[in-house]
């Protein structure tokens, strides 16, 4: 089923008036960008259901890291999605019923005008994320992968169990239990039923910072 700091230079401050009317551009801009991701990414992961959201990926893929993954239901295809110029971006589909993360980061960098910010995700390493009718489109996947009852070359059109499925026709594979140790995966969107985060943190940082 595998798919195939520097800080940035301090931009200068602008005033409205003196005082308390102080504004600093670089740290708006990082804000904003914070915020936009912020309301992208609870889309995505609160309007899925069993297959896959609609909508026009960004040009370029985020990361998420995680000490160990435990998945039930699980599928996997070769397709395209389309991307926000219109163009067509080959992924692997990835459909995944339940699944339970551990020690969870998640990274996506923003380039501005004024420079490079990372907004970063990280969950509490003592408690799970948990995860259930969760659809990926990646375009790396790295990890000590496990799978419990395989199937190999199935009709994508016929997967069951993971959530999603593909065009008739197309090379496609699914597990009843996937682990991964070591996971780190460049996707391109992810939509899922429910994701929940528990003792989770948020922020923005100047410069390019992915989670490894």
């Amino acid at each position: 089923m595998e798919p195939t700091g520097a800080r940035g230079h301090e931009a200068p401050e602008h005033r409205w008036g003196a005082g308390r009317g102080r504004t600093s551009w670089r740290r708006f801009a990082l804000a904003a960008a914070g915020s936009s991701a912020l309301a992208v990414g609870t889309i995505a992961t609160t309007t899925a259901a069993a297959v896959p959201v609609s909508f026009a990926m960004a040009g370029n893929p985020f990361s998420v890291t995680a000490q160990r993954l435990e998945a039930e239901g699980a599928v996997q295809f070769a397709s395209f999605r389309e991307n926000a110029s219109g163009g067509q971006t080959p992924v692997a589909a990835v459909g995944l019923r339940k699944a339970t993360l551990y020690g969870l980061c998640q990274s996506a960098v923003a380039r501005t005008p004024l420079g490079t910010a990372t907004l970063l995700i990280r969950a509490d390493e003592q408690k799970p994320v948990r995860v259930s009718s969760m659809a990926l489109d990646l375009a790396l996947l790295q990890g000590d992968m496990t799978f419990g009852q395989v199937e190999m070359g199935r009709d994508a059109a016929t997967l069951e169990g993971g959530g999603v499925t593909g065009p008739s026709g197309t090379y496609g594979q699914q597990a009843g239990t996937l682990t991964i140790e070591h996971m780190r995966l460049e996707a391109w969107s992810v939509t899922a039923g429910m994701f929940s985060l528990n003792g989770a943190t948020m922020q923005v940082v100047a410069g390019k910072h992915p989670c490894r």
